[in-house]
């Protein structure tokens, strides 16, 4: 969950990475046009956070390559089996 909150938080607090990730999921028709943002005081959202990002990220993967931002634990087998099972 960190490293989900952690690339939210560093797309959305940005406002050009903020701009360009939307007009990104707008280029590509992605069936969502934004990220929600993770709140730890509402622990409903925890689930449609998680939701949203598993259902975005192969566009997120995609973004975060082209901006040159790496997170190995995208690729890891470990990482994205643990990630799936929450």
């Amino acid at each position: 969950m960190d490293l989900v909150v952690k690339i939210i938080n560093s797309t959305l607090a940005k406002a050009l990475y903020h701009r360009q990730f939307n007009d990104f999921l707008e280029e590509i028709d992605s069936q969502f046009s934004d990220l929600l943002l993770h709140n730890k005081l509402r622990w409903i959202s925890r689930g449609n956070v998680l939701q949203r990002f598993a259902l975005c990220l192969s566009e997120i993967k995609t973004f975060l390559n082209a901006k040159s931002i790496d997170h190995p634990e995208l690729e890891e087998d470990k990482w994205l089996q643990k990630f799936t099972s929450w």
